[in-house]
């Protein structure tokens, strides 16, 4: 909870000791019953409300109504000790509801020795009447002001409401969120270009779901772009004000049954590729006369990784672009031409405890490791789950699976990662001495 969310909380505190305590301290319930309404009016202007508060935010005004009706009468002390017994049960359902169930986190800060910048851009692809969205993390000058976690809450809110068939409400405390980096400081100029490196989200998922592991890559001295997929993101809102949720239409798959693997592979894949290989493009002219990236990205040391169906997508558009120079998949399953042929790049899958169920990716993820031409390492997340990769399991302690904390996991994934892209795309181990084992679970 936020600051002044607790101090809500404790607001109602001395509330419940007058109502129980002695005759001598009822006589004070009138204007200690003022203190929450007046804390809760300063936490929805210097906060922002929340629905999980809504049982106080009534509350709050209630009391000092309900001071006022019964000023005077014998009934009062009855009032009082009721309303101290239901207040009591609010108080304890909404401090574990708006604390616990859905908190409004703190993600966790980068760890390498760069300030970190963070702007959105449009990427439109005239060839494919495509139009993507991204979000560019790089080392910056200075820090400045944390940007909020999403610029687009309303539309976040819509777009995973229809995903889950919630009510868009639910999510309303997401736009709460912060992240280290922040919008629009200049890039820092150390007479060197940086590596870049490009991120896919898993299908259904959105470029900022692993915000805290892009901010980090970036505080470590690499420039990451974050894509969103249109149509298979869960919401992608553009400069214009145009949103798009999740439409499997778009791509010639059935509305309202699960698409098969096959028609995924045949209809979204080659898609998500070219969406990659368009953004290696994109890159290129940024190097050249960007306004900000110009002279500032060494595309000779570029890298691809994601999460789910976006690292299955990573690994394939190095397996067959030069440009690439090493990928990760962050528990993803193969797809395309990596299904049948070598990879000749290095390459990084790091799975999850629970894939060990899936016996069919795990075999092919084995055959992937032993036909390898290059370097292949694959790793494992103990006890982890699919979500485990991305940001989803610090949003609520119900999502983590039993025994795993999400914020020590993925401190390992993070490090294991950006100690390969120091290795086999950077070109050396500048985050210390550490070396990733090669293990085939």
């Amino acid at each position: 909870m936020r600051p002044l969310e607790w101090c809500l909380v404790l607001a109602f505190l001395p509330l419940i000791l007058v109502a129980f305590g002695p005759p001598a301290w009822r006589r004070h319930w009138r204007l200690l019953g003022v203190i929450p309404f007046l804390v809760m009016l300063l936490q929805i202007v210097l906060e922002g409300w929340r629905w999980q508060l809504v049982p106080l935010y009534l509350l709050a005004p209630i009391i000092p109504l309900m001071a006022l009706i019964t000023r005077g009468r014998r009934a009062a002390r009855w009032a009082r000790l009721a309303s101290g017994v239901v207040l009591a049960g609010i108080l304890l359902g909404s401090a574990i509801l708006a604390g616990w169930v859905l908190p409004v986190i703190t993600l966790p800060a980068p760890t390498g020795p760069y300030a970190v910048g963070v702007m959105d851009r449009e990427m439109v692809d005239t060839s494919r009447d495509r139009r993507l969205m991204a979000t560019i993390w790089y080392p910056a000058t200075e820090p400045g002001e944390p940007a909020p976690w999403t610029h687009y809450p309303d539309q976040l809110m819509a777009g995973l409401a229809n995903l889950t068939g919630m009510p868009g409400m639910v999510f309303q405390h997401l736009r709460y969120i912060d992240v280290t980096a922040s919008d629009g400081v200049s890039i820092l100029d150390n007479g060197q270009p940086f590596p870049v490196l490009v991120f896919s989200h898993g299908m259904v998922g959105m470029r900022l779901q692993n915000a805290s592991m892009l901010q980090d890559l970036a505080s470590w001295g690499y420039v990451v772009v974050a894509l969103d997929h249109t149509d298979a993101a869960a919401a992608t809102t553009f400069p214009d004000g145009e949103t798009r949720f999740y439409d499997p239409t778009r791509f010639g798959l059935p509305a309202n049954e699960p698409p098969s693997a096959n028609a995924v592979e045949t209809n979204v894949f080659p898609v998500w590729v070219e969406d990659q290989q368009f953004a290696f493009d994109t890159l290129e002219t940024w190097q050249v006369n960007d306004p900000v990236f110009a002279g500032k990205l060494d595309l000779a040391h570029l890298g691809a990784f994601g999460h789910s169906f976006g690292g299955a997508t990573s690994l394939e558009v190095c397996r067959i672009d030069d440009r690439c120079q090493a990928a990760a998949d962050l528990d993803g399953g193969l797809y395309g031409g990596m299904v049948a042929h070598p990879a000749s790049r290095p390459m990084l899958l790091v799975s999850s405890a629970s894939s060990g169920n899936d016996h069919e990716a795990r075999a092919k993820w084995r055959d992937a490791i032993e036909r390898a031409q290059g370097p292949a390492l694959w790793l494992e997340l103990p006890g982890s789950s699919h979500l485990s990769f991305t940001d989803s399991e610090m949003l609520s302690p119900l999502l983590p699976p039993p025994g795993f904390d999400p914020r020590s996991g993925l401190a390992k994934v993070d490090h294991d990662l950006r100690t390969f892209f120091d290795t086999y795309v950077r070109g050396s181990a500048e985050s210390g001495s550490y070396v990733l084992p090669s293990v085939s679970p």
